[in-house]
């Protein structure tokens, strides 16, 4: 069995930035609270928590010290209130997701209605439909059938969200719609990843992709690995691998989401090695 590794692996550059923050942030033994766990990949938050960085479900649950904002971004009001309450400000938001709320702004300003493309329960969306009130908010092509009339309409999108879906939804909206103004907003990083893990299915068997199972972006290549015809197998580490997996498979692809440390991507490979080298013996 060969394995082909994806060129683009372990974290992306807003998840760097946003850990780098958060280290530095606890490294005195500062208090310091983040609303929801800072990156999805298990690990990582395992090992900030060792290090003293809390979590805490609301900022009504945050009494003192500071409010650590992650790559993901928090809604206005939860900002406000925070302010309100006297706690220190430490912002990580992603700058790919400051921009959405720029653009989704700017189009609000120029009298378009906006569409925000993604999932209304991911925390990187609710904060982006903060910044534009009413806005509407779809992750469906299909959802498209039921919104109401509008002339002019502006549309963002999540930054890790499928660049597949997001152009059939454009589409979809522009066959309805008089003007549509779509920004695409979906990060550099996430459509690398979307395009190396498309590229890698093309010649795989199987695709065995590492990230957190409640992490977008992974989710999404692991669906464009079945969309290309590989088999996606989507874990969060070396010990969910089952070597029944690669039972007549010669060509293997890995990749990682953007929530993914390095070296769990080279915990898995070797693991999968090891698998193959056992497969090769019998």
């Amino acid at each position: 069995m060969k394995i082909h590794k994806a060129g683009v692996q372990g974290f992306c550059f807003g998840v760097a930035i946003t850990l780098k923050k958060a280290a530095e942030a606890v490294a005195n033994g500062a208090d310091v609270t983040t609303l929801g766990h800072i990156v999805h990949n298990p690990q990582t938050v395992a090992d900030l928590e060792e290090r003293g960085l809390k979590n805490a479900a609301s900022v009504d649950d945050v009494s003192s010290g500071a409010l650590f904002v992650r790559a993901h971004g928090l809604p206005v009001e939860v900002f406000e209130k925070a302010a309100h309450k006297g706690l220190q400000i430490i912002d990580a938001t992603c700058p790919m997701v400051t921009k959405i709320h720029v653009q989704a702004e700017k189009l609000k300003a120029e009298g378009y209605k906006i569409v925000v493309i993604g999932d209304p329960n991911h925390p990187e969306v609710k904060g982006t439909l903060s910044h534009v009130p009413n806005a509407w908010c779809i992750q469906q092509p299909e959802d498209v059938d039921a919104l109401p009339r509008s002339s002019r309409v502006g549309v963002v999108v999540q930054s890790t969200f499928s660049g597949k879906r997001f152009g059939e939804i454009v589409e979809r909206l522009s066959a309805k719609y008089f003007e549509v103004r779509a920004v695409n907003t979906i990060c550099t990083d996430t459509h690398n990843r979307q395009a190396a893990v498309k590229e890698l299915a093309k010649g795989v068997q199987a695709v065995v992709v590492v990230g957190g199972k409640h992490s977008a972006n992974t989710v999404h290549l692991a669906e464009l690995a079945a969309w290309g015809g590989a088999k996606p197998y989507h874990i969060e580490g070396p010990d969910e691998l089952r070597p029944e997996w690669f039972d007549g498979i010669e060509d293997v692809g890995l990749i990682s989401g953007a929530s993914t440390p390095g070296w769990l991507v080279d915990q898995v490979e070797a693991r999968m090695l090891e698998l193959a080298n056992a497969q090769a013996t019998v």
